[in-house]
């Protein structure tokens, strides 16, 4: 999630954004009980070896407000844990293999956890790590070395600086959700992360509240999965 994008959005279309993230909480998916559904064989994308599910669903492609919920899996059935509300990319969730970057759009699909980072280990089982007070960076520019990867050192201008914005609050904690990587195609998205935040939208993560994302974070585990977009796309009727 490109934070520089997100701001550049907001002062050439302040407007604009303003109607989006009134776009309203996703009613649906609020009464949609996703783990149920995955036990009834209705999700359309697979669960790899996850023994944890987070859903972040959303009404529609346009909304970026999501309910994330966590299920846990309990022989072949699935349960319920907990279920929190969250914003996803400020212009919703792209179309399945349309995520561009620089879009605004949270990309739909099923996604593992692969690491996570930030001010200090919550108690993840993800490998984890600390981040300094500066020099910490994350690939955001197509075409440069280290796209949509980890880097140590001073970061590129259009790159995400992760020190600056864990200070600021956003990356107090992160999972990382592996879209487009390991082998990351250019321009086709990066830096898209599960992290504090929940009241406005993003430039394509998925943002909870922080206690709430401390709690998930604990439970997590090497090969559980992100599964993110709207109702109708990720479910059978």
């Amino acid at each position: 999630m490109n934070y520089r994008t997100l701001a550049s959005m907001a002062l050439v279309g302040g407007t604009a954004l303003a109607a989006l993230t009134a776009v309203g909480p996703a009613a649906g998916a609020a009464v949609f009980d996703p783990c149920s559904a995955v036990s009834q064989g209705k999700l359309r994308y697979p669960t790899g070896s996850a023994t944890r599910l987070v859903f972040a669903l959303s009404s529609g492609y346009a909304s970026n407000y999501v309910l994330v919920t966590e299920c846990v899996k309990k022989g072949r059935s699935w349960a319920k844990v907990t279920q929190t509300p969250g914003r996803a990319g400020a212009n919703g969730f792209a179309r399945p293999g349309q995520k561009r970057e620089g879009d605004g759009k949270s990309p739909t699909g099923s996604f593992p956890f692969t690491e996570a980072f930030g001010m200090q280990n919550p108690g993840t089982r993800l490998p984890y790590r600390t981040l300094r007070g500066s020099g910490d960076c994350w690939g955001a520019t197509p075409g440069q070395s280290h796209y949509n990867d980890y880097y140590s050192g001073t970061c590129r201008p259009a790159d995400e600086d992760l020190s600056s914005i864990m200070q600021l609050g956003p990356y107090h904690q992160a999972a990382v959700i592996d879209y487009n990587r390991p082998k990351a195609v250019p321009g086709y998205g990066s830096a898209i992360f599960f992290h504090v935040g929940g009241k406005t939208p993003t430039a394509g993560c998925i943002a909870i509240g922080e206690p709430e994302l401390r709690g998930i974070m604990r439970t997590l585990a090497p090969g559980d999965r992100m599964i993110m977009g709207p109702t109708s796309e990720l479910f059978r009727s």
